[in-house]
């Protein structure tokens, strides 16, 4: 079996949506994150915060001053990033708390590309004993986010070289979803997990 799943796909598909359907039954013995889209009272988008996978699953939720754990938010000014969620909150979500079968990372890809000591904690979590299972951002994705808020010209090359890392192992799956296979996809998440619990 794969030690490592991960989905990729364009923006809008469905990708979470899948991964938190399958694992919901397993929710007690799932660890990791997911990144949390923040809307305002409009309804576009104030940023995004790392949730823990122990919280409700919920996709979207509505930015408020003093919200924890917001690593990207909208200014004035475009976006700002704030490494320091990931260095403290994102690295003990990845650590967990040793009972975990599974550590969801949904998704990853983005800015944390940049922030060396986390993705240190992934690359530890992709060799390490537990199943990994998540989305990593596509490349049509990061070009679209860079886009929209900029970023440092070797930072593609991070993406594409975090997705070989993934595939170096012969054992992991990265799947490009699209909606029109989702029951194909879900057979194939669900065998993952199922393997995983056995």
């Amino acid at each position: 079996m794969g030690k490592s799943l991960f989905l990729k796909g364009d923006s809008g598909e469905g990708k979470t949506t899948l991964l938190f359907q399958c694992l919901k039954p397993y929710r007690a013995v799932t660890g990791g994150f997911f990144s949390q889209r923040l809307v305002d009272e409009n309804g576009d988008t104030a940023g995004f915060r790392l949730a823990s996978a122990k919280e409700e699953w919920e996709p979207k939720g509505v930015y408020r001053e003093g919200l924890a754990d917001v690593f990207l938010r909208r200014t004035k000014d475009g976006m700002v990033l704030f490494p320091q969620v990931f260095l403290s909150t994102g690295r003990k979500l990845l650590t967990g708390n040793g009972e975990e079968k599974f550590i969801l990372m949904d998704e990853i890809g983005g800015a944390e590309l940049l922030i060396p000591e986390f993705m240190e904690a992934v690359h530890d979590c992709l060799d390490g004993p537990k199943l990994c299972i998540g989305v990593i951002k596509s490349r049509k994705n990061y070009a679209t986010m860079m886009s929209r808020n900029g970023s440092c010209p070797f930072a593609p090359r991070l993406r594409d070289m975090l997705e070989a890392e993934v595939l170096k192992n012969q054992d992991n799956q990265l799947l490009t979803y699209w909606r029109k296979d989702t029951e194909t996809a879900r057979e194939r998440v669900l065998n993952y997990i199922r393997e995983g619990i056995s």
